[in-house]
């Protein structure tokens, strides 16, 4: 697998976002290119905090743009074992009980989707502070998951949820935490495959045109 590390350059979203959305904050990410062609997003190895202004949070892949937004401001937290939280003023900045965030990729082309297939979460375990191991559930993407499943990136493996431009991370009043990564395939919508029906209209016409042709 290869591993990128860079800052996030999203002028160009920037700038076709305006000045509804002039507060979008750009976030830090580290890459893999795992060796299935999955991409894996890691948000917690930033150099220090970065806070969100309301409008969300950007970063990009050669052209491949995630706007992560939720009720608040979303915070890529610093140190290590920290990631994605929401700061509303409910409490710190983690992700806490019924907190959620929207994870959503707006440069898809019409028929490109997004298959998660894994996710990583970092909890505050019992008051410890940052902890590499989380606890407690969470729902992803319309599933509810234990979070102590998914503490190591690329360890646990998502319900299939199909294709997607969007999905939801939302905690339960067991969890509080950050996320810290995730893993997904881009895909392309299948053709759909002709009814039956279909296809013996297409093959009577045919057949048609060869009776009349062979006629003349």
């Amino acid at each position: 697998m290869n591993i990128i590390s860079k800052a996030l350059s999203v002028s160009a979203l920037a700038l076709c976002l305006g000045s509804a959305n002039a507060a979008v904050v750009n976030g830090q990410s580290d890459f893999i290119e795992n060796d299935d062609g999955s991409l894996t997003f890691i948000f917690d190895l930033v150099e220090a905090d970065i806070d969100g202004m309301g409008d969300g949070m950007l970063f990009e892949y050669f052209g491949l743009q995630l706007l992560v937004t939720g009720d608040g401001n979303v915070v890529q937290d610093y140190p290590a074992d920290g990631g994605l939280g929401l700061y509303n003023g409910a409490d710190g900045d983690n992700l806490a009980g019924g907190e959620s965030l929207t994870f959503d990729f707006p440069t898809l082309g019409e028929f490109e989707f997004i298959e998660l297939v894994s996710i990583s979460f970092n909890g505050l375990i019992a008051g410890d502070g940052h902890q590499e191991m989380a606890d407690g559930m969470v729902s992803v993407n319309g599933f509810s998951i234990d979070a102590a499943d998914y503490s190591l990136t690329g360890q646990g493996m998502l319900p299939d949820g199909g294709l997607v431009k969007s999905f939801d991370v939302v905690a339960t009043a067991d969890f509080t935490g950050y996320v810290e990564s995730i893993t997904f395939f881009v895909r392309e919508e299948p053709l759909g495959v002709p009814e039956p029906g279909t296809i013996l209209l297409m093959l009577s016409g045919l057949l048609g045109a060869r009776f009349i042709r062979y006629r003349r």
